[in-house]
């Protein structure tokens, strides 16, 4: 121990000499470990990490395929109706229990506790849900079967939420908590990290299947006054269960299978000959479904080239300290001359390592921790990305490695003149085998070729980002701000009653030009798809084409408010109403699909299976309407205030100046007409398309910064490894300026060096980018993996940093006196 405390002083006296080069090793460290640590966090958060719940290798998810006709469904592979979660939880035996869950909206719903309305995301649970899936919680009590049978007005907090909103108030077990108007009771509190079972959705409470119009799954409103429990053709519920003990999922499968089948024709009539039967899966509920394949081949691009910035930074300071090292060759040689063992310099050496990459792993860890929280928001994915003890164990692997690596690689350079060095007079001379060592010219090209491939895969998503950011999205955008309600409204009457009272209160607030509401948000990527009859029939569709039609209700001066130019007839107007002819406003494709040559005007559409015939009064021009990415297919509109049902609608603004400044007296005027209600999901129009590619934008900012990371990190390793070299070779670079060497060729002489090096790894690298390219192909649009513009940047951003990484060392070579670099020994 003592002899160890003695090389710990002596390593922090070396690094005391030389502040400099221990600050610049430590943050490329940091760097490179936290970059690597952050991404890798993400990665077990997402892909790696079971679900929060006990024994998760038992619990299952039960998957339908093949719903019957008839039937409504939001997920034909995922949901069920009520009456088949019913048949299967009173089937014993191959799962106990079987649970339901499903949204109380698409979004998130309006709440209240106190005076002040907000907005939550919400989900129904049966009553066996916290038990089933051996969920503790915090404080209080979970839901009981009594509670799902008796539709208790009960509510259990998430951790998460119980911290942001009641800032874990004990006393708020008990109180009232208000959802869409309905006083419901707290009496729990989730266990910490423990946010739902289902991937992109993080629910701040639960309350138990309720059977109130106002709490309907999805935020639907009740057709005809049923919700999903009384309609059996509405697949809605998500199930889970837990397999019993012994029984395997393809046991659970085969006892299940009948009794589903049965359930599942429940109110939708027999099967019609022909139709598939439909069938019950049972899939691992290990994992959040859904991940892999939205975040799986992007983290794991990511991942590859983190790990070549981890490579880039290791390679950096093994080479710093490899040339650090070469000037201590007489100090190595004089210990093994006094009787040092080769054990006693790698310990020593070992010791030094170990402290730099404990300090650069602290950063690491810092910055690491920051970076998910900023990735954790940029990318919307609902799990903690918080590092865990898996994260934590990567993170020390890495060090350890790192700490060995470091310890292992000046080695050769500390043995490889052995004692007789000592005895040479000349520092030069003993460093001259050091400074012409063809292992830090390789590391050098290898780093060069890692920075090209990096650059080459940053700059084709970069591409990507600016192709998909000046789509032209049909409409002006700048100006527009948009949110939902959901009035609590129980009557057809009263909902338009309320839209028009809401109408006119935004148009009277300061500073708002145009107003309109819609029902499907615009750049929300939702959408109504159905076939539409136009007079009285299908259209035919040449060449095989879709007769798919996507429609959306809409407010008065739709069109005139988003800036969607109309190209024959008019907007909606306030004096389209319940009482006057039902019309509709279709875009061009539709007219170019389904009425070719034709005057569209006076034509009459009407949904499949509808009765609810409406004039076509406008085409308008083809937008975006889901995502910014998508191609035109045909639209209609129908008037809100026409329609046979109401029920969340989505409010769009238009304003002069911060379309977002706007939102305090929109929502002061929404609650004069109720105080339960909350704006919901406030944004501008232009915020709302870029969350359709919020991905891509995540994914191209990260690979930007990883090849600019990788830029300074070359940059930084090339300058000190250069740095060093010219210090070794004073001596020799005074006597050839002695002996008539001209001052230009010295300068050549260090640029050369640099300037090969490069050209070798720009050669090696543009080949290799060339698979990279390939396998980003279905992550890019409007830019192909051969861009040459990508290649070329990279080649050039590489020559430039490799350039000015060497003028310095270069100049100072070029203006060496050749009497004090003579006398300097």
């Amino acid at each position: 121990m003592s002899v160890l405390f003695y090389d710990l002083c002596y390593a922090l006296r070396q690094i005391r000499k030389t502040p400099g080069f221990a600050l610049v090793c430590i943050l490329t460290l940091a760097l490179g470990i936290g970059a690597n640590t952050a991404v890798f966090s993400v990665m077990n958060a997402v892909l790696l990490r079971s679900l929060p719940v006990a024994d998760p290798s038992r619990v299952v998810y039960l998957r339908p395929s093949n719903p019957p006709r008839n039937t409504g469904t939001i997920d034909t592979e995922e949901t069920v109706s009520y009456p088949v979660y019913d048949a299967l939880r009173r089937t014993s035996g191959a799962i106990s229990p079987v649970m339901a869950y499903v949204p109380l909206s698409s979004g998130k719903v309006a709440v209240r506790y106190g005076a002040q309305p907000e907005e939550a995301e919400g989900e129904m649970v049966s009553g066996t849900f916290f038990s089933g899936l051996g969920i503790s919680l915090t404080r209080g009590r979970g839901f009981t079967q009594q509670d799902e049978d008796s539709h208790a007005p009960l509510a259990v907090l998430s951790y998460n939420y119980w911290t942001r909103r009641f800032a874990r108030d004990p006393e708020v077990l008990g109180k009232t908590f208000y959802v869409n108007g309905v006083p419901l009771t707290i009496v729990g509190i989730a266990s910490e990290g423990f946010e739902g079972v289902e991937s992109g959705r993080s629910a701040d409470f639960w309350i138990p299947l309720q059977s109130r119009q106002e709490l309907n799954a999805y935020g639907n409103p009740p057709e005809n006054g049923h919700t999903y429990i009384n309609d059996p053709t509405w697949w809605c519920l998500r199930l889970i269960g837990r397999l019993a003990p012994g029984v395997s999922r393809t046991q659970a499968t085969a006892q299940l299978q009948s009794v589903f089948q049965t359930a599942a024709y429940f109110g939708a009539g027999n099967p019609q000959p022909g139709e598939h039967r439909p069938t019950l899966n049972l899939s691992e509920a290990k994992s959040f479904p859904g991940y892999e394949s939205m975040y799986g081949e992007p983290l794991r691009m990511l991942m590859a080239m983190v790990g070549l910035v981890l490579l880039i930074a290791l390679s950096n300071v093994a080479m710093l300290l490899m040339a650090r090292n070469s000037t201590r060759v007489r100090e190595f040689s004089l210990r093994l001359a006094l009787g040092a063992k080769r054990g006693d310099l790698f310990r020593q050496l070992l010791t030094e390592s170990f402290l730099l990459v404990s300090t650069g792993g602290l950063l690491a860890w810092l910055f690491a921790s920051s970076a998910t929280r900023a990735l954790a928001a940029w990318s919307h994915i609902e799990s903690s990305l918080a590092p865990d003890a898996t994260v934590l164990a990567f993170t020390l692997s890495v060090l350890v490695l790192a700490a060995l690596f470091f310890g292992l690689a000046p080695l050769r350079v500390a043995l490889s003149a052995g004692p007789a060095q000592a005895l040479k007079t000349s520092s030069s001379t003993a460093n001259t085998d050091a400074g012409k060592s063809r292992m830090g010219r390789i590391v050098v090209a290898v780093q060069m070729t890692f920075c090209v491939v990096l650059l080459v895969g940053g700059g084709l998503l970069v591409r990507t980002l600016q192709n998909l950011q000046n789509i032209p999205l049909g409409l002006k955008v700048d100006g527009l701000v948009v949110f939902g309600i959901k009035p609590n409204t129980q009557t057809l009457e009263q909902s338009r009653v309320f839209y028009l009272q809401l109408l006119d209160k935004m148009r009277a607030l300061p500073g708002v030009q145009n107003v309109t509401i819609m029902e499907e948000r615009l750049g929300s990527g939702w959408s109504d798809n159905s076939a539409m009859k136009v007079d009285g029939k299908l259209p035919d569709v040449p060449n095989g084409g879709s007769s798919t039609v996507r429609s959306n209700v809409s407010g008065p001066d739709f069109f005139t408010t988003l800036g969607i130019p109309v190209l024959f007839g008019r907007d909606f107007s306030s004096s389209d109403t319940a009482t006057s002819p039902h019309v509709a406003i279709i875009n061009e494709e539709f007219a170019r699909r389904f009425l070719p040559g034709q005057n569209p005007l006076g034509h009459i559409v009407s949904p499949d299976g509808f009765d609810f015939p409406m004039t076509i009064v406008g085409v308008v021009k083809n937008h975006k309407y889901r995502s910014i990415d998508e191609t035109p297919i045909p639209m209609a509109w129908a008037m809100y205030a026409q329609i046979p049902v109401l029920g969340e609608m989505q409010v769009e603004l238009r304003v002069h100046g911060d379309p977002l400044a706007i939102l305090p007296s929109a929502g002061k005027a929404v609650r004069q007409l109720d105080p339960n209600l909350p704006l919901i999901e406030p944004i501008t129009q232009r915020a709302q398309y870029d969350t359709t590619i919020a991905h891509q934008l995540l994914f191209a900012r990260l690979a930007g910064f990883f090849g600019l990371l990788a830029v300074v990190l070359i940059a930084t390793g090339l300058y000190g490894t250069l740095s060093y070299r010219v210090n070794n070779r004073t001596v020799e670079i005074g006597v050839r300026l002695a002996v008539g060497a001209q001052r230009g060729q010295v300068l050549w002489m260090v640029l050369r060096d640099s300037l090969v090096l490069t050209a070798i790894g720009v050669a090696a690298g543009l080949p290799l980018a060339l698979f990279v390219g390939k396998a980003l192909k279905s992550a890019l649009y409007g830019v192909t993996p051969l861009d040459s513009i990508s290649y070329l940047s990279a080649a050039v951003i590489v020559t430039m940093v490799a350039m000015a990484a060497s003028i310095i060392p270069a100049r100072r070579a070029a203006t060496v006196d050749p009497l004090k670099a003579l006398r300097s020994e």
